[in-house]
């Protein structure tokens, strides 16, 4: 490994999350009605199948496909977990999970009020994929977090 790097690193002007799916329709109907996003563009495949989409949540433009096993694109269906979750920060996370729920998706972690001052609450969509819902309850500095953090640990 060269650890000599001489050049700048390139500017990142945004990033793009993109969703292996199984189910590409289904899925971008999921996220409309539950996370309210908009459909920017989508393109189909003559048999429906979903080659490209993308969704505006909030202030970012997530991508999103159906699979391709053909070029090793899959969903977390197709090996029963994910590498990665997608945090989003919302109004009222009890009344989005509520709504989650009754579209489909599964509860991995309950709405809880965390150390950090979010209420929090994992989910898993239809689809495999991780989301984790947050909104703030209050203002922590990073040191009262790093102090909450350890308590938890004193204590068990």
């Amino acid at each position: 490994m060269n650890d000599a790097i001489t050049e700048a690193p390139p500017e990142i002007h945004e990033v793009y999350p993109l969703l292996p799916v199984r189910g590409g329709a289904a899925a971008i109907d999921f996220y409309k009605r539950v996370f309210g996003a908009q459909e920017l563009l989508r393109l189909a495949y003559p048999d429906g199948r979903i080659a490209h989409a993308e969704l505006k949540l909030g202030s970012v433009t997530l991508m999103l496909a159906d699979e391709h096993p053909d070029y090793g694109v899959l969903s977390p269906v197709a090996f029963g977990g994910t590498g990665s979750s997608i945090h989003l920060h919302v109004d009222n996370v009890d009344r989005l999970t509520r709504r989650a729920v009754e579209a489909g998706a599964t509860i991995l972690r309950e709405p809880a009020d965390e150390g950090h001052g979010e209420r929090q609450c994992l989910l898993r969509d239809p689809f495999g994929h991780p989301w984790l819902l947050g909104h703030q309850t209050e203002s922590v500095s990073p040191e009262e977090i790093q102090h909450r953090f350890e308590a938890q640990f004193k204590r068990d």
